[in-house]
């Protein structure tokens, strides 16, 4: 797990009363974020819960069949070496019978994600409890839970700030350890999860078809919109051959007056990644500086670029940002 980032929200030990589906997990004080390493130990006591984040850079294939109501996500993850995924694929994960939410990527989506494998530590969690992912793509955050045995996973981790969450009755994960190629996995795990919902519907009756929610917005591109792919090596890193893109949008950062009274200033380094169409659509910080984190990332979000063409597709870049506060 050598240079992943691992966010450990210690929730509280006390009983804890039926919380709504969304709402934050209870936390002690604020919470922590620690950066694990190998060989890492981290210990709770008593009934207290953790919550564990697994996220990785990606090439990610999805496939929804809304009538079949399953949904097949190939991951490829971005080797921490070379910065980029080998074509392989790495995980796989299949959830069925989907009962709840929209998905908003369309019947067939492939691209760059940040891939977030959702885990719990203390009573009623643990390894082998229900799926659940976390998809951030430039649509924003996508979630997906399985209901069964508990939803457990949906009541740690769910978040008021994703544009879609999806609960299915059965879920799985495979470890495919790079044996296969996206379309290998897509037409194995595709198959099964088509038999699977046969059945389903030959003894339980063909399922509702699940509507787009009221306002929300069309997975597909408004009319006139230059049609951008982001090829399955994922994003390319700025440098060499690459040049930085050009930015066409900039926002300034809000200085947060509790930082000023404190008299903090300096830069934030950041590592964003431009989507095809040149918005920042996740922006990491690399260099800290207490209680202006925040609004660097806030700022960084709303610029704008133009795309990056690579043998004449538009694909997402990552490169490295600043956000310099000076006090007057």
């Amino acid at each position: 797990m050598l240079g992943l980032l691992f966010p450990l929200l210690l929730a509280s030990q006390a009983p804890q009363s039926p919380r709504p589906v969304n709402a934050p997990p209870p936390l002690v004080s604020t919470g922590q974020t620690i950066e694990a390493h190998d060989g890492d130990s981290v210990f709770i006591h008593g009934r207290a819960r953790l919550r564990v984040v697994h996220r990785s850079d990606a090439a990610v294939r999805a496939i929804y069949n809304p009538d079949k109501r399953f949904l097949v996500v190939l991951v490829d993850y971005v080797d921490p070496a070379s910065g980029m995924p080998d074509g392989k694929v790495d995980s796989d994960y299949r959830f069925d019978d989907i009962v709840m939410g929209f998905w908003p990527l369309g019947n067939r989506w492939e691209g760059s994600a940040v891939v977030d494998d959702y885990y719990g530590v203390g009573p009623g969690q643990g390894p082998d409890g229900p799926a659940a992912i976390g998809l951030t793509t430039d649509k924003g955050l996508i979630q997906v839970f399985s209901a069964f045995p508990s939803t457990a996973r949906e009541e740690l981790f769910g978040d008021t700030h994703a544009v879609a969450i999806l609960r299915s009755r059965v879920a799985g994960r495979g470890e495919d350890s790079g044996r296969e190629t996206l379309d290998e996995a897509e037409a194995r795990i595709v198959a099964a999860a088509a038999a699977q919902a046969d059945a389903r519907i030959a003894r339980d009756g063909p399922p509702p078809r699940p509507a787009a929610p009221s306002g929300s917005p069309p997975a597909v591109a408004p009319a006139g919109t230059p049609r951008v792919t982001t090829p399955s090596t994922g994003p390319v890193r700025v440098g060499g051959t690459i040049a930085a893109p050009k930015k066409i949008v900039d926002v300034r950062p809000a200085y947060p007056p509790d930082a000023q009274r404190a008299r903090i200033q300096g830069t934030v380094v950041i590592e964003a990644t431009i989507a095809p169409d040149g918005r920042v659509w996740d922006a990491r910080i690399l260099r800290h500086l207490p209680m202006l984190d925040q609004a660097a990332i806030d700022a960084v979000k709303q610029w704008k670029y133009e795309p990056t063409i690579l043998g004449g597709t538009a694909v997402s870049v990552i490169m490295t940002v600043t956000v310099s506060f000076a006090l007057q």
